[in-house]
């Protein structure tokens, strides 16, 4: 059976959404949309998306208690600096890593739902091995090269040490992403929001706690690296502790070699993941490097605290879209897919446009608000914060955007979207960070945002309906 059979035949894919005809009186709609409510709101994928957003929101609260209270300790040189010893070891991460959860929670659920033990086992240690063996290699990267790059790139040789010990917790550190997917498979999802929030709430107590003790950046930097380890450590514990429960046997019992039916279609998948995972990480490191080498550290720190707070502005957008999955994927995969269309443009008037506004309504208090929570030194980075906000309130407005492709598999299309736009920000990076500094880097990264969006759009209203999907994605 294949894994989209599989699909349809679950839950999920027997889930509907209400169909509205401009024929319909205005009681008539409305009682539809109250009933299509309340079934939505009482199916456990909708409790689920509910329970996720609000940790998420949760886990964003606490790191932006984190980040105000070690900029304000640190100052913006220093806050800066820990930006960058990060930044090195996350960039080498991206460039080898793969997250596995993405590709191996569509097979653990399918297995999952079919009752083979053995499949299951094995998909699992396979997530678990790949995810090791990739962060073992980019801690070597790290280890090997560290001391050149601090030194000739960033001018601070006191940095490198720090680089190896932040990027040793990444073995441990990888064990969350195989973990959070068996028990987003498993439907736990009580679990993976607690795991959220622990997660930041680990690395708040252990930086702030180091930094207020008087150990400055390298107290952010190893705090940062502690949380990291532990969060490995318990979330393998809780997902082990799931399976095992349930299935009564070990994930570890698996062997890869059960999966070799699946080979090309689990590298074509891990291929295509493993593109958007490079691409996504040097448009979020390459930036902070560039500001850091050519206008120091406090520019790399304005840049690192301004991409936190657009993250946070923008949770409610990826909140909608996680909550939008579900429903593309059902409709999608039982054809109704001209309907689907007619039901994104109205998901986009009804319900990006307001998002988008709010955004939008935020802008002008960035600069009083940057001040009064960063302190006065921050206060020159609220122009770039206010374009870079710009670039999310168009995002916003199109909530459901990531989600059709992932949901349609044509993830070949979105891959090569956002090559372009990485490509675009990082060759333009040096030109613009050299003439106009913090804010020409934040123009330039709203302006790919918004690029990226529209050309997304665009390539949306050219797919037909009825257009084959990428072939491995869809089986």
């Amino acid at each position: 059976m294949k894994l989209l059979e599989v699909f349809k035949a679950s839950a999920i894919g027997k889930l509907t959404v209400p169909a509205f005809t401009g024929a319909a009186s205005a009681g008539t709609w409305a009682g539809n949309l109250m009933v299509g409510a309340q079934r939505t709101a009482r199916h456990p994928m909708a409790e689920g998306a509910m329970l996720l957003a609000g940790a998420q929101y949760a886990a964003a609260a606490i790191g932006l208690v984190t980040s105000v209270v070690s900029a304000r300790i640190l100052g913006p040189n220093d806050f800066g600096l820990s930006a960058v010893v990060v930044s090195y070891p996350m960039l080498l991460g991206a460039l080898v890593g793969v997250k596995s959860g993405s590709v191996t929670t569509r097979y653990m659920a399918a297995f999952r739902e079919r009752r083979t033990d053995d499949m299951l086992e094995s998909i699992c240690l396979l997530g678990y091995v790949v995810d090791i063996f990739v962060s073992l290699l980019a801690f070597v990267l790290v280890a090997s090269t560290a001391e050149w790059v601090a030194a000739a790139f960033f001018h601070a040789p006191q940095a490198a040490p720090l680089m190896v010990a932040f990027a040793a917790a990444f073995p441990v550190w990888s064990l969350y992403g195989t973990s959070s997917a068996i028990l987003v498979s498993f439907e736990k999802f009580g679990w993976v929001a607690g795991l959220q929030i622990l997660d930041q709430g680990l690395g708040a107590v252990l930086v702030i706690g180091l930094i207020a003790a008087g150990f400055g950046v390298p107290g952010a930097v190893l705090g940062a690296a502690a949380g990291h380890f532990l969060i490995g450590v318990i979330s393998l514990f809780a997902a082990s502790s799931v399976f095992h429960r349930e299935r009564s046997t070990h994930w570890w019992r698996g062997s890869i070699t059960r999966l070799k039916p699946l080979r090309k279609e689990i590298t074509s998948l891990f291929g295509w993941n493993y593109l958007v995972v490079t691409w996504s990480g040097l448009i979020g490191q390459v930036p902070l490097m560039v500001l850091a080498h050519l206008r120091g550290t406090e520019a790399a720190g304005f840049y690192r605290l301004a991409t936190s707070i657009v993250a946070v502005g923008s949770y409610l957008e990826t909140s909608m879209g996680k909550v939008a999955y579900p429903v593309l994927s059902a409709r999608w995969c039982s054809g109704s897919r001209t309907q689907l269309r007619q039901a994104l443009r109205r998901w986009t008037l009804r319900a990006g446009l307001p998002v988008g506004m709010l955004v939008l309504f935020t802008i002008p208090f960035y600069p009083i608000l940057v001040p009064l929570l960063f302190g006065a030194h921050y206060a020159p980075m609220s122009a770039g914060v206010q374009i870079m906000m710009a670039g999310a309130a168009v995002s916003a407005m199109f909530f459901w955007l990531n989600s059709f492709y992932y949901a349609s598999a044509n993830l070949s299309f979105w891959t090569f979207g956002y090559a372009l736009q990485s490509i675009f920000v990082v060759g333009l990076a040096w030109i613009f960070v050299q003439r106009w500094g913090f804010s020409g880097m934040a123009s330039l990264v709203a302006f790919g945002k918004i690029a990226f969006t529209l050309a997304m759009i665009g390539v949306f209203n050219r797919l037909g309906p009825n257009r084959p999907t990428d072939k491995a994605s869809a089986s």
